[in-house]
C-alpha cells in the first residue's frame, strides 16, 4: 500500500486591508505568470510556470471566499 502525505496547513490572520492588498499582489502575479507561459518555449519551465499559475488561482480563491 502507498503511502499518502497530508499537506501541512497554516492558518493566518490578516486584516481586512491585509487581505485586500494581498489579493491586490497575487492578481498582479497571476498576470505576470500568464504573460510568461506565452513568453517560454522550454517544456519544463512552462510546466513549472504552470503549477505556479495554477497555485497562484488556489491563494485567490481562498482569499476571495474569505472576503465575502
Amino acid at each position: 500500500m502507498a503511502a499518502t502525505t497530508v499537506p501541512e496547513t497554516r492558518t493566518f490572520m490578516f486584516s481586512e486591508e491585509e487581505r485586500v492588498e494581498m489579493f491586490r499582489l497575487l492578481e498582479q502575479s497571476l498576470r505576470e505568470i500568464r504573460g510568461e507561459i506565452h513568453k517560454t518555449h522550454t517544456p519544463e519551465y512552462r510546466n513549472r510556470v504552470i503549477g505556479q499559475e495554477s497555485l497562484l488561482r488556489g491563494l485567490l480563491a481562498k482569499l476571495q471566499r474569505v472576503g465575502e
